[in-house]
């Protein structure tokens, strides 16, 4: 597009930071490593469960390549433990908190019984946890979400989120400023 022209003919270095942009002239690009931290999810939650049980993964929104990396990784984690097992990993929280509770009640309706949670962002986490306090659940699965909010750092304070997988944008925003 026009930008893209008017940025390359000047010269004038970019460096894409967070979400990644396909564009052969930046300089740099630097971001969290998504597939990792789902991973780190994963094997979190398997060593929670000790292995064993049954697992839920409440997507973020199709077509999000941080989150869908993030997902992927978990998965990937979680498909090398056999004693556990995927009961639903094809729901979307969608992209905001409100759709993602509605989502997560679904979800609770749907598996009365499960061992396990991930949810790859803040909103889909929230609304998860909003809907297990609604349902008094907080205690009867293992939690993990993606990124903080005050709201959750609260809930794993309290017992209700298991842990966090968190990014750390400072250093992003530095190491982005540091690269041109």
């Amino acid at each position: 597009d026009s930008k893209t022209r008017l940025v390359t003919a000047s010269s004038i270095p970019v460096v894409i930071a967070d979400s990644d942009l396909d564009w052969k002239d930046r300089v740099s690009f630097v971001a969290t490593d998504n597939h990792h931290g789902g991973e780190l999810a994963g094997e979190a939650l398997a060593e929670m469960l000790g292995g064993s049980g049954q697992v839920i993964l409440l997507r973020y929104l199709e077509g999000s390549a941080s989150t869908a990396a993030r997902e992927e990784g978990f998965l990937a984690a979680i498909a090398k433990h056999d004693g556990i097992e995927v009961i639903s990993s094809n729901q979307y929280a969608g992209a905001s908190t409100e759709s993602a509770y509605k989502s997560s009640e679904d979800l609770l309706q749907s598996f009365p019984s499960f061992d396990g949670i991930f949810c790859p962002n803040e909103s889909a986490a929230f609304g998860m946890l909003r809907a297990l306090q609604d349902s008094g659940r907080t205690k009867t699965a293992k939690f993990i979400g993606f990124d903080a909010s005050e709201k959750l750092v609260a809930a794993l304070r309290d017992g209700e989120i298991d842990a966090l997988v968190l990014q750390d944008p400072v250093r992003m925003g530095d190491l982005a400023v540091r690269a041109c």
